[in-house]
């Protein structure tokens, strides 16, 4: 199945089962040699939001603005 998240903390399942050689479900495999179901499969930390300090008001009074760099990096 697809990976649940395409980064920090994602996770795969499958489907385990226990068939005879004609592929028939069976029940009497060993528990000890059975295969993960579930695996992780995480691609790195998530992006995030990265910002500067903001910078000086457009004007001394009234309704000036300030403005910031807002950027989403890895």
């Amino acid at each position: 199945f697809q990976c649940s998240s395409t980064c920090a903390g994602g996770f795969q399942r499958r489907v385990v089962v226990c068939q005879d050689e004609n592929g028939y479900t069976a029940n009497n495999c060993e528990e000890k040699s059975k295969p993960m179901e579930q695996r992780s499969c995480e691609s790195g930390p998530c992006p995030q939001w990265a910002y500067g300090n903001w910078g000086e008001c457009t004007k001394p009074c009234g309704a000036g603005t300030r403005t910031r760099l807002v950027v989403c990096q890895r």
